[in-house]
């Protein structure tokens, strides 16, 4: 039985091309293409679709505001990116959104095979392009929180827990005085000004 698969890709000649190439593959068949989320989304038509391959950058809707919909509609299906965005952040939230594959578009034709075949096999796959982009994030937060103190680390901890500064010198024991000294050495190491600024840097690590 083949795997099914439906492409959402707003480049027409691109989404020819990937529904040709799938199509040649013993063991799985390309459906249909949409152009835009919406479409797919209003498609009062069943497909049967395992597979999804979502482009982000799209008119009406991108891909990253489509992941949570199309589970919704469809909460068995796997989604993988296929795009150019390769920024962190927009990975990061893909991931979180749902999907389970993330592929850089522009090396499509290399690793669509392997892709796929994870996915099938319930594993889940980054491109090397796209994996290394994401090590690097989380070695950068690493490398970022050991250049603060001991103390610092504490207080900062304290920050992103939503703790009060008074409720960080209770817990640490010592002065709310220091605890404000601390934070402004933290801001200042990292030439931020809050703590949502803090957060994106360094997360929930310890």
């Amino acid at each position: 039985m083949k795997t099914k698969v439906i492409i959402i890709e707003d480049d027409r000649e691109f989404a020819e091309m990937q529904k040709k190439i799938i199509n040649e593959k013993e063991n799985f068949e390309c459906l249909q293409f949409f152009t835009n989320p919406l479409d797919y989304l209003n498609s009062k038509e069943t497909f049967g679709e395992d597979i999804i391959l979502l482009d982000i950058v799209m008119p009406q809707m991108n891909g990253l505001d489509a992941i949570s919909p199309i589970l919704k509609k469809n909460p068995d299906v796997s989604i993988i990116i296929n795009s150019i965005q390769d920024d962190v952040d927009i990975i990061l939230r893909a991931i979180q959104e749902g999907a389970v594959g993330y592929l850089d578009k522009q090396n499509f034709y290399s690793y669509f095979n392997i892709v796929l075949e994870s996915v099938v096999n319930e594993g889940a796959y980054m491109t090397p392009k796209i994996a290394r982009k994401v090590f690097n994030y989380f070695h950068h937060k690493k490398q970022n929180i050991n250049i603060l103190t001991v103390r610092e680390k504490q207080v900062a901890n304290g920050i992103i827990d939503g703790m009060s500064y008074k409720m960080i010198a209770d817990h640490l024991n010592i002065s709310l005085d220091t605890v404000r000294m601390n934070v402004r050495n933290i801001y200042k190491k990292f030439k931020i000004q809050s703590r949502t600024e803090l957060i994106n840097i360094i997360g929930t690590n310890k």
